[in-house]
């Protein structure tokens, strides 16, 4: 049996493990790896780039075994004792190092090959009554024929509200640091776009690392910040009433779909039984600026906030599918009245980084523009803001966020568009692709539903909903190892 991964990130990387831990990758099967990057596992979050970016998420939710979910800690306090291996937020380079550390004797392995060929085209064929699979690399030699492709093909492209791609100076994304921005010095005038975890990854590296003469911007049209990561949750075992059994037995109840109101009954009655006062929390906590977020979150401890988001943790095992188990008109309510709040509560800053912004702000070093309306580009960049100011830029550094639009998917991803093109892929309502769930089966225009070949990565968010973390990534790869690869 002959099995393919196209992609080799975090994703590829989590495929690889669970066929390993599974005991799968010791049977009389070959698995073949195309990526051309260098660096194996790693991807672009988590290869050499610099020291001042860091995690968002704690090392207990950061392994790729998925049979020890404390692998990166205990690799982490061996590895780097400084660090506190529970609850310090650490450079992405070092959780990219301990990645690559364990996943490369298992690329050794004699039925393992790692082919750094970018794969240009897929085919679907009969061969004695089976589907198989044939690629074609970009130095067009085929390889197959594979029984079961796993498709993971990185992160969708930044967005590009203000048509600026293309424009000398503007850098659309800006990692790896180290190089997209080693041309920025002193005297540089420098504009962010946006105010997300990208945009503090920036900030962090410049104040750190480059001598500004002028004030950083960042330009935005919503001013507000996520709630900080607070030290983890440390108390009894928390109230969780909707796991996997819940959903199943709520789905049979219902008809196959659960309805929204019921999920928040239910969450209400969880947060209720663990003393948990969400309204008060909110009151606290809700959205606002950077000055308000300091005064927030600094000089004193967090006991109600860090049990829900310990509560919130066990809520994010499950999200893709609770969501997935909403009608399609739930689905659009949950978005227009519940994810960004939600999303305020489950994407947490590190607190070392907006203490620095907030440093940078008070020494005016550092500016925040909420109303920002266009940017045009003549010698230099001038944004405009709806109050009527205007500012000059040498250098535009974006940090907008994904665009799951499929679309615009183009160059940056040639073999993603080709599928699409072809229609060996489907998209989800131009927001990502559409796969069966929970299998993450491929689902194509050209040959129906295809029971061995599967996709796995960010551009799942449409249907594996809140996936944007390792864990999540880790989990559905070991879920689609363990109960639908056949051998």
């Amino acid at each position: 049996m002959k099995i393919a991964i196209v992609g080799f990130g975090i994703s590829g990387a989590a495929l690889l493990m669970s066929l390993k831990s599974s005991g799968k990758l010791d049977t009389d099967i070959q698995v073949d790896i195309f990526d051309p990057k260098d660096e194996p596992a790693v991807g672009l979050a988590y290869g050499k780039d610099d020291t001042h970016l860091l995690l968002n998420a704690f090392p207990t939710a950061m392994s790729i075994n998925p049979e020890d979910k404390f692998e990166f800690s205990k690799w982490l306090t061996r590895h780097y004792p400084e660090y506190d291996a529970k609850v310090d937020l650490v450079p992405r380079t070092i959780f990219g190092e301990y990645a690559k550390e364990r996943i490369i004797p298992v690329l050794e392995e004699e039925n393992v090959t790692h082919y750094k060929k970018e794969i240009i085209d897929t085919l679907v064929v009969k061969e004695n009554s089976a589907t198989v699979y044939q690629l074609t690399d970009s130095d067009g030699k085929p390889h197959g024929s594979y029984n079961y492709l796993f498709l993971a093909l990185g992160t969708p492209s930044y967005q590009d509200f203000y048509n600026l791609q293309g424009l000398k100076n503007y850098i659309h994304n800006p990692y790896p640091v180290v190089e997209k921005l080693n041309h920025i010095n002193k005297e540089t005038r420098v504009a962010i776009i946006g105010s997300g975890l990208t945009a503090f990854d920036l900030v962090n590296y410049l104040s750190h690392e480059k001598d500004l003469k002028y004030p950083m911007g960042i330009f935005t049209i919503i001013p507000y910040f996520n709630s900080l990561r607070v030290p983890p949750y440390q108390g009894p075992a928390l109230e969780y009433s909707l796991d996997k059994n819940w959903i199943e037995k709520e789905r049979h109840k219902n008809k196959g779909v659960i309805p929204l109101n019921r999920m928040v009954k239910v969450i209400g009655k969880d947060l209720k039984a663990n003393h948990i006062d969400l309204a008060a929390i909110r009151e606290k906590y809700d959205p606002t600026d950077l000055k308000g977020t300091y005064r927030t979150y600094f000089g004193q401890d967090h006991p109600e906030l860090s049990k829900l988001q310990g509560y919130i943790a066990l809520l994010s095992g499950n999200l893709g599918d609770l969501y997935m188990s909403l009608s399609r008109k739930d689905q659009a309510r949950y978005h227009s009245d519940y994810a960004a709040i939600f999303s305020h509560y489950q994407v947490r800053l590190a607190p070392d980084a907006v203490s620095n912004m907030y440093q940078l702000m008070t020494q005016d070093q550092l500016f925040i523009e909420p109303d920002l309306m266009e940017i045009k580009k003549h010698e230099n960049f001038m944004l405009k803001s709806a109050s009527g100011k205007s500012y000059q830029a040498d250098v535009v550094i974006n940090a907008s966020g994904f665009d799951f639009n499929t679309d615009q998917i183009g160059d940056d991803n040639p073999l993603l568009a080709r599928l699409l093109d072809k229609g060996f892929l489907l998209d989800k309502d131009k927001r990502g692709l559409l796969v069966t769930w929970p299998e993450s089966q491929v689902i194509s225009q050209l040959y129906g539903q295809l029971d061995t070949c599967f996709y796995i990565g960010p551009w799942l968010s449409n249907t594996h909903y809140g996936n944007n973390n390792v864990k999540a990534l880790v989990d559905k790869a070991n879920e689609i190892v363990k109960n639908y690869i056949k051998i």
